[in-house]
């Protein structure tokens, strides 16, 4: 069992209140491990730290967790142990590590159910978004482009880049391409303003009816890890999307990507079961 606070809530009382210490936690108010249960020990260690972290995680993002000698010590556990616990946290998305400097509690994943508009779910949890418009151009549209939005070869597109700023920090990189007859229905007041299923449906006049996500992990580019504030090659989360009109027709292709660490989805689909 995990140490319960006067409040009731698991282990709030082995966090340090400030930074001035070298840790987060005060291990020593942590319950000690069950070195005879079947539960594997790394399990279990993981346990004892993930509990105060998941009862207070945005308020502690940051902090940094006991050293592996402070674990080792109070645990009574060896070093595999506890970097194969701090291991699970990390995987978690609970703690983050920087080379050089430690373990912190991470940021707080933010949760995106994809049926709806990511801007429109985050402002309904009073989070605030805007954009930075980096670049709108012509040029020949790359050939997965042009498989998408079923254009002939050599045939130009719009490309427009821009920054998604969530409380006014960078989160997310955009980059999408339309036709440039729609891209002369989107102005750059829109682009500096709207999000995307606004923006199209400002420009067709009628809300885009379908969109297909492919979701993948990529190593940031060294001008995409410039722009996000990340080091290169940093896992980064993507979106690469195809937006249909009520005809059917495809009208953008784009990919957006994000920390990989502060981003999750949540996907809620019927089964289909056939014998």
């Amino acid at each position: 069992m995990y140490a319960t606070s006067p409040a009731g809530r698991p282990g709030v009382a082995a966090i340090e209140s400030t930074r001035a210490t070298p840790a987060a936690f005060d291990v020593s108010v942590l319950a000690l491990l069950d070195h005879g249960s079947a539960m594997p020990l790394w399990m279990q260690l993981a346990e004892r730290l993930a509990a105060p972290i998941r009862a207070r995680q945005a308020a502690l993002a940051g902090l940094a967790l006991p050293t592996e000698a402070r674990c080792m010590a109070h645990f009574g556990v060896s070093r595999p142990t506890v970097r194969q616990a701090m291991a699970h946290l990390v995987a978690s998305g609970l703690v983050s590590r920087g080379r050089g400097k430690g373990t912190f509690v991470a940021p707080e994943r933010l949760n995106h159910d994809v049926s709806m508009a990511f801007e429109d779910e985050m402002r309904a949890s009073r989070r605030r978004i805007r954009f930075a418009l980096l670049s709108r151009m012509l040029h020949p549209a790359p050939e997965a482009v042009r498989a998408s939005l079923g254009l002939a070869d050599g045939a130009e597109v719009e490309c427009v880049e821009r920054l998604r700023f969530l409380d006014d920090e960078v989160f997310a990189f955009e980059q999408r391409f339309v036709s440039p007859d729609l891209g002369r229905r989107i102005t750059t007041r829109m682009l500096e303003r709207m999000a995307i299923i606004s923006l199209l449906t400002e420009a067709l006049g009628q809300p885009p009816a379908r969109i297909v996500n492919t979701v993948r992990c990529l190593p940031a580019g060294p001008r995409i890890a410039r722009l996000l504030g990340v080091g290169a090659r940093t896992p980064l989360l993507e979106t690469e999307h195809v937006y249909f009109a009520a005809s059917g027709s495809a009208v953008l292709h784009g990919s957006v990507r994000f920390h990989g660490d502060r981003f999750q989805f949540t996907l809620d689909t019927p089964i289909r079961f056939t014998r």
